[in-house]
């Protein structure tokens, strides 16, 4: 059964009341095996949740959750990327906004019960309107980097828009030196 058109799904900044739900999902295999669980990307999410200095990443990382029917289930990461981050990536300075601003996304469903439903395509593509049009208009290009090791990432994520750019090794993180895709999408200007 697809969800696809059907249902809609609200997106907000994780906060509070998300936080046990958030940390329950990120213990769970399936979210495990290609999601940074480590320490510090933890401390991250509590740093946004309470409002204090991040220092994860480049510090700027935003947490949001998607819901439908009030029933939590998606988890989006989202930052925005600037030139100056990118001076040792050729690849990703490749495909940077030359007019707007890059916006890169980390995307996973945690609640197992939303698991096979066709929901992926939708709420990726339905997050990325809800960037554009609430969160900030002038972002007109999104990138998703799924890891080599997960070949059903990279097939949602072209389905959901996204164009296959290049790979790359990541350069630190959780999966420090792991072959990954880099994806984009881009919005035209009207």
């Amino acid at each position: 059964m697809s969800f696809e058109n059907k249902k809609i799904i609200h997106f907000e900044k994780v906060g509070l009341p998300h936080q046990k739900i958030i940390f329950e999902w990120l213990a769970k295999p399936h979210m495990q095996e290609f999601w940074d669980n480590s320490q510090e990307h933890k401390d991250d999410i509590l740093n946004f949740i309470h409002g204090r200095k991040q220092n994860y990443f480049y510090g700027t990382t935003q947490y949001w959750i998607g819901t439908i029917d009030h029933q939590p289930f998606c988890f989006f990461l989202s930052d925005e990327i600037l030139p100056s981050q990118v001076d040792s990536r050729p690849l990703h300075k490749k495909y940077l906004s030359r007019t707007g601003k890059t916006i890169t996304l980390d995307f996973g469903i945690g609640n197992t019960a939303f698991l096979g439903q066709g929901l992926a395509v939708p709420s990726l593509k339905q997050f990325i309107d809800f960037y554009h049009i609430e969160v900030d208009p002038k972002a007109d290009t999104f990138f998703i980097d799924p890891d080599d090791a997960n070949p059903r990432a990279k097939n949602v994520y072209e389905k959901a828009g996204f164009k296959l750019v290049g790979e790359f090794l990541m350069q630190d993180g959780a999966f420090k030196e792991q072959k990954t895709h880099l994806m984009i999408m881009k919005f035209s200007h009207h």
